[in-house]
């Protein structure tokens, strides 16, 4: 595969399933131009999360957009063996590559996806520029944090597997994996220059007071890292900013559109 997954060829518009290792990934493809819009849902949540945006988003800004499900989510067929987050950025890179979706790509990223697309972004050179939403950022993922998540986690993981295990089936490997996860998510490295809009909402997913402040101050810290990011606060919306928010959404994407245009 040459280097960056590039394929030269334009992007297949459509609807299809991939096979990506012995399991098959859904992948559409709609519209045209440059460039490609990757929607990277949160943990336990397929494509159609992002159903107030990715139309809307297209039609502003004349852009090819790129909707998956992650393996057993939505249409896409689960995957066998221990939980790699490594494997997710697999999926898509190949899913990405047998539709024909070359570069620039933007990738939008919500909560879990969050980890999926900065490990993508720090690894495929296809990738210029990220809108993160309310989604996971690597510092607050320390060990002492994710212990305290997995301590509540297993308090209802029982109740999941009975009420939904479908959603258990992906959640729960997710979450056992969760300490391996974040370790290498926080040696993430990304280019400084790759320009970054990332979004906080009003009421975000953690509840104590201290987990509020702290993951508000591991957000402020990564975009001050960098002079090609920036921070949108989303007023008045909770964790799903797509669903309550979805014009910041698509304001953020379509300026950051802008900008990689610009640029190439």
């Amino acid at each position: 595969m040459p280097k960056g997954d590039r394929t030269g060829l334009p992007a297949r518009v459509g609807s299809r399933r991939v096979d990506v290792g012995g399991y098959l990934i859904w992948i559409q493809v709609a519209g045209s131009g440059s460039p490609a819009v990757v929607f990277e849902s949160g943990g336990g949540n397929d494509s159609s999360v992002w159903s107030s945006v990715e139309p809307e988003l297209r039609r502003q800004k004349a852009v090819t957009t790129v909707l998956y499900d992650r393996a057993g989510l939505g249409r896409s067929e689960p995957k066998r063996g221990p939980y790699q987050i490594g494997d997710e950025v697999a999926a898509l890179r190949k899913s990405l590559t047998a539709s024909g979706v070359d570069g620039p790509i933007v990738l939008v990223a919500h909560s879990y996806g969050g980890f999926v697309t900065l490990l993508t972004a720090a690894a495929d050179p296809r990738v210029a520029g990220l809108v993160l939403v309310d989604a996971n950022i690597p510092g607050f993922f320390d060990e002492a944090q994710v212990q305290r998540l997995l301590t509540r986690f297993n308090k209802f993981a029982d109740e999941l597997e009975r009420a939904d295990p479908r959603t258990a089936g992906v959640m729960i490997p997710i979450m056992r994996a969760l300490p391996q996860t974040a370790r290498q998510v926080r040696e993430i490295v990304l280019p400084r220059e790759l320009p970054v809009i990332d979004i906080v909402p009003e009421e975000t997913w953690v509840e104590s007071p201290e987990e509020v402040a702290a993951i508000r101050r591991e957000h402020q810290a990564f975009v001050a890292s960098s002079p090609a990011r920036e921070a949108v606060f989303a007023s008045g919306s909770g964790h799903f900013v797509m669903r309550d928010r979805p014009d910041l959404v698509v304001d953020a994407a379509s300026r950051l559109i802008d900008r990689v245009r610009a640029r190439n």
